[in-house]
């Protein structure tokens, strides 16, 4: 028999948005709370707990220990390969030439995917990298990648996906991209891996993922979307210290930071918006 739990009141809500947004800088509003209760009840049956009120008591004892469980219920993990294509286009067509005129570290191009779930956004990276080796010349490319949910990154590692992440490609650039080793199953080959490194880290906390002020690009598409006011500025400043001047803010389509930080311009590449990190 199910177990009954009772539904999340409005300041059940508002206890576990000041907990994500502290610890994740996510945040769901009133009109999400369905959503909310709905990826957080499994935890609840798991734990044979009835009210959201008695889980956010166990968070406050014992964050450390369940934060892992947490962050896999809500997190939006959807990605896929070559996702909102035109913004790659965008870095290796448009923008390149200007970022290898002026390199944080001559003979490299740095790149960052921030909140990288499983990998496609990284691996795609290193795919344009690989088929723009005659644009890059002598320049190494180093793809890094961080993410909080360590399953993600578990997935990522593996380099192992599901027809779902393949969905914008066509049978000939799968086969040129994968191995198939079972019907449902496709492999990322190995030169498309190489330069590609993952780590666990946190937006809003830029310890986890030591920005250095030297990446040349960085990705960061819906994610900010989820994020609390409070959170979306602070992550604003971390990826202006991650950037160094000149380095280039790549957003969903549907995210802005127009007029919201003095440390980026908009930038227009070809069909794209992005956002410039202004030099000082």
């Amino acid at each position: 028999m199910s177990q009954e739990i009772a539904p999340m009141t409005r300041e059940e809500q508002a206890l576990f948005n000041e907990v994500l947004s502290r610890e994740f800088g996510l945040h769901f509003p009133d009109g999400k709370r369905q959503i909310l209760q709905s990826r957080l009840e499994p935890r609840l049956r798991d734990l044979r707990l009835r009210r959201f009120l008695d889980y956010y008591l166990k968070l406050q004892c014992e964050l450390g220990e369940e934060r892992d469980h947490l962050v896999r219920r809500v997190t939006n993990n959807e990605t896929y390969f070559f996702r909102e294509k035109a913004q790659f286009d965008a870095l290796f067509d448009v923008a390149l030439p200007g970022l290898l005129e002026a390199p944080a570290h001559p003979g490299k191009l740095r790149l960052l995917s921030a909140g990288c779930s499983s990998g496609e956004e990284p691996y795609t990276l290193a795919i344009y990298a690989r088929q723009n080796r005659f644009r890059l010349g002598t320049t190494e490319v180093q793809v890094e990648a961080f993410d909080i949910d360590t399953d993600r990154l578990a997935l990522a590692e593996a380099g192992e996906y599901q027809p779902r992440s393949l969905r914008t490609l066509d049978p000939e650039r799968t086969g040129y991209f994968f191995r198939r080793p079972a019907e449902d199953r496709f492999v990322l080959k190995e030169p498309f891996r190489e330069g590609v490194r993952f780590r666990r880290g946190n937006i809003v906390d830029p310890a986890s993922f030591n920005p250095q002020g030297s990446y040349d690009a960085l990705f960061c598409r819906n994610v900010l979307i989820y994020f609390s006011d409070v959170a979306l500025h602070r992550a604003i400043e971390n990826f202006a210290r991650a950037l160094r001047p000149g380095g280039i803010l790549f957003l969903g389509h549907s995210e802005s930071i127009i007029g919201l930080s003095p440390h980026f311009e908009t930038l227009r590449l070809d069909r794209c918006i992005a956002y410039r990190r202004n030099p000082r």
